[in-house]
């Protein structure tokens, strides 16, 4: 009886307040402590271990949810795939939290349960609350219920780019679940990308989580700065098996750019321009441009090509799941991004041996060695580069080797076994966090901070004061 009258209570304050007014009522009456103590004792399972033969506790069974509302058509997305195929294979029980299913998906393994729920987007540029907050509330009452159910003992939220992940943060730590935050790009994403109203609540909300995974040291050096002191450095495993791959003979003309359709992000259209400027040195050359995205914008970089006379040196491709044969065909690799994290498409390239050249991004960790990079917008210089790879084949073969020797730093078990140990470790208390922050090769602040400012001068923010 006392369990259908807290199930009816508890029903009750959750229809009533379904709005904005909600997240003031729960903390004005702290009522979060209540509602934990209910929906556990309508739904908490006992946690499991695996016994042998004689009834003797033998292993531990670690249990992990991750959230990513999609599963196809990008660089999260094919870490997310690679991530829960690899933590299944350690004694991890893996749970994926999707949006609906859609076309292109990378495969899910068999040993992975999906649960699909009914994601809902705030947009930050617009100031439209009810609904969207409302949905967003329930969403995470239904994610929270599930987690109770399926006894997970860790969540990972790892969308940055959303409201709902840092309510959804503010919600389960709120309410005594262990969470870890993936931030998937440089500090001054939000602000490159007219999202700004996003990093105030990361500035809240990513202290209450166990670790926040950053993909560049510098990026561990900034938010530490901010206060997040579980700020750490965490990179991105391998999507390929290095030793499985078969590099690319460079022999081609192909220039490749591999990425979603955005103009403010990726820039397709200037890889365009560029190209106009290469092939006044090589006629025969060919750039190809894979990925999906924004249609209106891939439209316009269509028009751009023909309005330069250069369409029929220009080629569109679609999506691929499988992007072996393009890598393997390709000479060079270029990369017109205005900011990016740990992008897995240079990952490949660097794994196929073929050379990249790229716009300057000094704070991530792929920069660091095995690539070309130039100033910033500066087309000239790019195709200066791209011109020279393709005109001197000694030239190209020992920048593509540059680029396979640097990646192997970056390989797939090692990074593993990193993601291993601190989730087994976060589960257990262990205090994994600050040993693994210890072991790390640091960048020093004074040297983050000056990455820090020339970014902020690229983008037009001298006078944004983020550690005031």
């Amino acid at each position: 009886m006392i369990y259908l009258i807290l199930a009816i209570l508890k029903s009750y304050y959750e229809r009533k307040f379904t709005n904005a007014l909600y997240c003031a009522f729960i903390k004005s009456l702290i009522i979060f402590p209540l509602q934990t103590i209910i929906l556990r004792l309508l739904l908490f399972q006992p946690s499991v271990n695996i016994k042998n033969e004689n009834n003797q506790i033998d292993a531990k069974i670690y249990s992990v949810a991750i959230i990513s509302k999609r599963i196809s058509d990008g660089g999260v997305e094919r870490v997310t795939q690679l991530l829960i195929d690899k933590l299944s294979q350690n004694n991890i029980t893996v749970y994926l939290i999707t949006g609906q299913p859609e076309e292109n998906e990378y495969k899910i393994p068999e040993n992975v349960q999906r649960i699909v729920l009914p994601f809902v987007e705030h947009d930050p540029k617009r100031d439209i609350w009810e609904k969207t907050f409302e949905s967003i509330h329930l969403q995470t009452i239904q994610l929270y219920k599930i987690i109770l159910q399926l006894n997970i003992q860790l969540v990972v939220c790892q969308e940055h780019w959303a409201f709902r992940n840092y309510y959804t943060i503010q919600f389960l730590t709120g309410n005594g679940v262990k969470v870890i935050g993936i931030e998937h790009n440089f500090i001054l994403f939000p602000f490159c990308n007219e999202y700004e109203g996003l990093f105030k609540y990361s500035k809240v909300e990513y202290p209450k989580l166990e670790a926040l995974l950053c993909l560049s040291r510098v990026d561990v050096q900034l938010w530490k700065k901010l206060g997040v002191k579980n700020a750490m450095y965490m990179p991105n495993p391998l999507t390929f098996d290095l030793e499985q791959i078969q590099m690319s003979k460079l022999e081609t003309k192909n220039i490749i750019l591999v990425g979603r359709f955005n103009r403010r992000h990726k820039q397709q259209h200037l890889a365009i321009m560029m190209m106009k400027k290469v092939l006044e040195k090589e006629p025969e050359a060919v750039l190809q441009l894979i990925g999906s995205g924004f249609e209106d914008y891939k439209e316009e970089c269509r028009q751009l090509a023909r309005e330069l006379g250069i369409q029929n040196s220009v080629q569109f491709v679609d999506f691929q799941a499988d992007i072996e044969a393009y890598y393997r065909n390709a000479s060079v690799m270029v990369m017109t991004s205005a900011i990016e994290g740990f992008p897995m498409v240079l990952v490949e390239s660097k794994s196929y041996g073929v050379p990249t050249v790229a716009f300057e991004l000094d704070f991530c960790e792929l920069w660091q060695e095995g690539i070309t990079a130039v100033p910033k917008g500066d087309m000239d210089a790019m195709a200066l580069e791209v011109v020279r790879l393709l005109q001197n084949q000694t030239f190209r073969l020992e920048k593509g080797m540059e680029a396979r020797k640097a990646v192997e730093k970056f390989r797939t078990e090692e990074t593993i076994n990193k993601w291993v140990r601190l989730i087994t470790g976060i589960i257990d208390g262990n205090g994994v966090v600050k040993q693994m922050q210890a072991e790390e090769e640091k960048v020093t602040e004074e040297r983050a901070m000056e990455i820090y400012q020339k970014e902020l001068e690229f983008w037009g923010q001298e006078d944004l004061r983020l550690f005031d």
